[in-house]
């Protein structure tokens, strides 16, 4: 949050002194007390009258009825109510207490103090006070009242009923009308002593808070050198197959790898064909930065051995994103350069407010460019009129709404939602600095209106694109991931000894994913992918029952393309955060910061409510669960669908006007009538990016799993790549896969399916492979072959045909080891591993990284036979293939 001056600075012509202004508030309170007091004295008059008076007959009978009601009022509760009131309201601080203390700065601000404060919170409680005391007397019954004297001009002696009811009534709304005077003036003192407090806070906010500088913050986003796309028109692109930079880049990392493959299987370069080198995947698991830390550790190994430099893809979920993004900025392919980095970087935790403002104070252009998508994405949504962040009640994503339809929040006294909309009226200043040029990049293509000039046009051409776009809110995931990019992706070097502070250096082109294809294009790098699913929530037939239906849908990020899996439907990685509608620009904006894709992807916070429940399911003792698990029925579906945190949200690429959607295709229809897409952790849906992998236009040959997942044994991630592998017909699945013989907790219907389905066989496989990992010290177990019949052949297994090899997977779970140099050491139960844990020490950083080395290493013989075999089953099925196109007829 940020505050301009002139925005928090109220008119305030009353320079009386506050000790004065107070004491005017006491006498009008005294002067309500009196009047209060002499109205009870007619009571009081009236009874000393009834208990003299003898008079008989029917003179004496309204005597009496008159006397009774005089002593019921006289003894009810309202009156004692009105001056205990009043009492309270008369409590304000002692006539001597001095003013506070005034020390001038420049622009002659008054500092704040306690006193200020005190001031501000008395006189809020007094007009809350005078607001009850104002509904009881309104709402007492007064009465009939006979009175012979007067206590105001309005109001004089009454002999008979109804003028004594005029009487009351006179009296009742005079009462209530010097309330509400006294509420009038307090309400505009108070308004005064915000004004005032805020003048004197924003002295003291950081230069970080203030306008100037999230406006240039927000001005890094228009850096042409940055992002030399910001004039270049973006399209989307429809279809499954991998775009054409993806197919040069497969070339291009066989023709690269050629050597280094040679050498790792143990044969000569030059018998080695370029289109029988296995294309090799490597699936980097979530489990945050336990993630993290192993997944570089594993990289060391691998590139130690030869391994890393055989590699095609590097695919990840949650936190192994991170592992992958510190390797292919920065780091440039290094995994030592990494784990340096990481190991002073995770000394300090990264939600700690006072290393954060450290580091903005301390490194003003890094945090610039670390904040800028954040500055100029608050300053946009700002741009046309006042608009809140609300949360949708059914859906979890953000909506908006005006000012007076939502609450607004305090920032100290001074209301900052009422700041940024005087800000937003200031729009000279804001437009002078940053928007013209802005909007000189969101230029319409469907026109040939030239780019906004003057305010006047830009104020119009905002106003147009508010209109037709709908604005995504800023969320906690937008601030996730810069975080994280100033925790993981800004390097850290470190000083010549510990008590030194690191210094910090950032190249801003990594800033964009788009930046990280220098290296892929050239070969000599893998190509890094980035996943994130959408969880949608409906029906694609529009039926009544649209909630009982609900999937993940996959989305994938690389250096060329950002796109859907499930739906075949892409954009350039440059283009990502633009809004689009009918397949081309309808602004053109920067790329999005790869730091919002750095949170998005490990979004696991945004997880169903189920998710989150499972978490404390797993750890209820084994008896207890049949007795939780009927309540957990009863809620199944509603706790899948909903979302405590919403996802991070931006412009829907891929909508489209209704007359431009699809028709044929259902699933795309569905996304393309969505103005707003929704992404979170992938790791939701399946911890271990396998979609990607398993896509048949990238035949991939050979998976490598690194799991660092959390309960690892019992985690349905094979059972539910097989379910997404027959969905999508990819018929290469070694079927019957298992590394876990274990049953998941509480599967779902297409789980228990799917288990229902195994062969004993498969069964007994899975036995013995969890054997061998939990007793028999292997971390590394194979799946080149099916261990179950497909779902998807429908021909005899005796069948002739020779069907394309299988795709290897090589599962290497984050296990102990006995024969590492720490035993004992269970990554699985150590508490500095768990998921969420930030902070932690070098030598902490170093055992995992060490363990998840020392695990590879061990296995680089049977992954190294397993890769040549990939290969060899590759060649034969290729020289197969040209044998028969050789015996058919010309």
């Amino acid at each position: 949050m940020y505050f301009e001056k002139d925005t928090i600075r109220a008119t305030n012509d009353d320079k009386t002194p506050k000790k004065d202004r107070m004491s005017n508030i006491s006498e009008q309170i005294e002067t309500l007390r009196a009047t209060v007091t002499e109205s009870m004295s007619v009571f009081q008059q009236q009874t000393d009258e009834a208990g003299e008076s003898s008079t008989e007959g029917k003179a004496g009978q309204v005597r009496s009825k008159s006397d009774q009601e005089c002593k019921r009022m006289a003894e009810d509760s309202w009156y004692s109510g009105i001056l205990s009131a009043l009492d309270s309201l008369s409590t304000i601080p002692s006539s001597d207490e001095q003013p506070p203390s005034q020390q001038q700065s420049e622009g002659d601000t008054e500092v704040p103090s306690s006193d200020d404060y005190n001031y501000i919170a008395w006189l809020r409680g007094a007009n809350d006070r005078l607001g009850d005391l104002y509904t009881d007397i309104k709402s007492a019954n007064w009465g009939p009242l006979t009175s012979t004297s007067s206590t105001t001009d309005a109001v004089g002696p009454t002999t008979d009923d109804g003028q004594s009811s005029s009487y009351v009534s006179s009296l009742k709304q005079h009462i209530l009308a010097q309330i509400e005077s006294l509420q009038l003036q307090i309400s505009n003192r108070i308004d005064g002593a915000r004004a005032a407090w805020g003048d004197a806070m924003y002295e003291m906010l950081p230069e970080q808070l203030q306008l100037p500088w999230v406006t240039a913050c927000a001005q890094m986003c228009l850096d042409s050198e940055v992002h030399p796309c910001l004039l270049q028109p973006a399209t989307v692109r429809m279809g499954h197959g991998i775009c054409g930079q993806e197919a040069d880049f497969q070339q291009q990392r066989a023709r690269h790898m050629r050597n280094d493959f040679a050498e790792f299987i143990g044969v000569s370069a030059a018998s080695v064909d370029e289109r029988d080198i296995p294309i090799i995947g490597v699936a980097g698991s979530g489990g945050g930065f336990r993630a993290m830390v192993s997944t570089i550790g594993y990289y060391r190994a691998m590139h130690i051995s030869g391994f890393a430099r055989c590699i095609t893809y590097d695919a990840a979920v949650s936190g192994s994103s991170w592992a992958v993004a510190a390797l292919h900025t920065y780091a440039n392919g290094s995994p030592f350069k990494a784990l340096d980095n990481v190991r002073e970087a995770m000394r300090y935790s990264m939600f700690s407010t006072t290393n954060l403002m450290d580091f903005v104070k301390s490194n003003d252009a890094i945090a610039k460019r670390v904040f800028a998508e954040m500055a100029a994405k608050y300053l946009l949504l700002f741009s046309d009129k006042p608009v809140l962040p609300t949360m949708s009640s059914d859906s979890g994503v953000r909506q908006t709404a005006s000012a007076s339809d939502s609450q607004t929040t305090r920032l100290w006294p001074t209301d900052v939602h009422a700041a940024i909309q005087k800000m937003l009226q200031q729009g000279e200043s804001i437009a002078a600095d940053w928007l013209p040029e802005y909007y000189k990049r969101q230029t319409p293509l469907e026109t040939d209106t030239p780019a906004p000039s003057t305010v006047n046009e830009l104020v119009e051409a905002a106003k147009s694109a508010i209109d037709t776009i709908p604005m995504p809110q800023l969320s906690i995931v937008d601030l996730y991931g810069a975080l994280l990019f100033k925790q993981l992706i800004v390097q850290h070097i470190p000083g010549l000894d510990d008590s030194e502070k690191a210094e910090l250096s950032l190249v801003p082109k990594w800033t964009r994913l788009s930046a990280q294809r220098d290296a892929v294009d050239e070969g000599r790098l893998p190509m890094p992918i980035y996943t994130a699913v959408r969880h949608f929530i409906g029906s694609t037939d529009n039926d009544t029952q649209a909630t009982a239906i609900h999937e993940y849908q996959w989305f994938e990020f690389s250096p060329y393309e950002f796109g859907s899996i499930d739906h075949g439907t892409w954009i350039p990685a440059w283009a990502f955060g633009r809004p689009m509608i009918d397949g081309q620009d309808k602004m053109r904006v920067g790329e999005a910061h790869f730091g919002s894709i750095m949170g998005t992807v490990a979004s696991a916070f945004c997880a169903s409510v189920k998710a989150m429940v499972m978490e404390v399911y797993m750890n209820i003792p084994t008896t207890l669960r049949p007795v939780v698990d009927p309540l957990l029925d009863w809620f199944e579906h509603d706790t899948e669908i909903s979302h405590i945190v919403p996802p991070y949200t931006l412009n829907n690429p891929f909508f489209r006007t209704p007359e431009k959607r699809s028709i044929e295709n259902k699933l795309l229809l569905e996304l393309e009538s969505e103005q707003l897409l929704s992404l979170m952790d992938a790791g939701l849906e399946n911890n271990l990016p396998f979609a990607p992998l398993l896509r048949k236009e990238r035949n991939v040959d050979v998976v490598v799993c690194l799991d660092s997942s959390a309960n690892i044994d019992i985690m349905p991630w094979f059972a539910r790549a097989e379910a997404w592998a027959a969905k999508h017909q990819v018929e290469r699945w070694p079927w019957g896969a298992r590394p876990w013989a274990s049953d998941p907790l509480r599967p779902s219907t297409a789980e228990v399916e799917i288990h229902r389905n195994m062969l004993r066989s498969t069964r007994q496989a899975s036995k013995n492979a969890e054997g061998r990992l939990k007793d028999g010290n292997v971390k590394c177990v194979v799946f080149d072959r099916p261990l179950a019949p497909s779902p998807l052949r429908s021909d005899s297994p005796h069948s002739s045909l020779v069907l394309e090899p299988p795709i290897s997977i090589l599962y290497l779970p984050l296990l102990g080891n006995k024969g590492f140099r720490d035993p004992a050491f269970d990554p699985g139960i150590a508490d500095f591993c768990a998921t969420f844990n930030d902070k932690w020490e070098p030598e902490q950083v170093d055992l995992l990284a060490d363990l998840a080395s020392f695990n590879f290493m061990q296995e680089t013989e049977r992954i190294r036979l397993a890769v040549k075999q990939a290969y060899e089953r590759k060649r034969a099925y290729r020289l197969y293939r040209e044998g028969l196109e050789k015996q058919e007829p010309r």
